[in-house]
């Protein structure tokens, strides 16, 4: 069931932080704190928040 939330909430977060493609700075520290809450409430793992901290470094890094 756990992996179920985890993932879950990594969807939704995914759908809410990366549905644009890129990230504006206010929208980028928005999404670190979402997705460190998420890991700090135990949703998700280290690994996963990791992987959420990567993909909102890159798309603050997409040239619009």
């Amino acid at each position: 069931m756990e992996c179920n939330k985890g993932t879950s909430a990594m969807l939704e977060w995914r759908s809410r932080f990366l549905a644009e493609g890129a990230l504006d700075e206010q929208v980028y520290d928005q999404a670190l704190r979402n997705a460190e809450a998420l890991e700090q409430a135990g949703v998700i793992s280290t690994a996963e928040w990791i992987e959420l901290v990567k993909l909102a470094n890159s798309a603050l890094l997409v040239v619009r």
